[in-house]
């Protein structure tokens, strides 16, 4: 299983890949704009619809998964 590190790079791997696929140029110097995060999630639960998931069960478990790593409740 990928640390908690490890996974932080895969999620940047993946905004980077998303926002070249989307054509973008937004990336701030040092960081990136929380838009890019939105609507990346955004697809996301679009596609876990599409796929005949519910994306809102799929982002209440997000939550709880995120409040159990970060130790900090949303």
């Amino acid at each position: 299983m990928a640390t908690k590190s490890e996974r932080i790079e895969f999620a940047q791997t993946a905004l980077d890949a998303y926002i070249h696929a989307e054509g973008a140029d937004r990336r701030w110097v040092g960081g990136v704009p929380a838009c890019d995060v939105v609507d990346l999630i955004t697809d996301l639960l679009l596609l876990a619809k599409a796929k005949g998931h519910d994306p809102c069960s799929v982002l209440s478990r997000a939550k709880r998964h995120l409040e159990a790593e970060a130790s900090e409740r949303c």
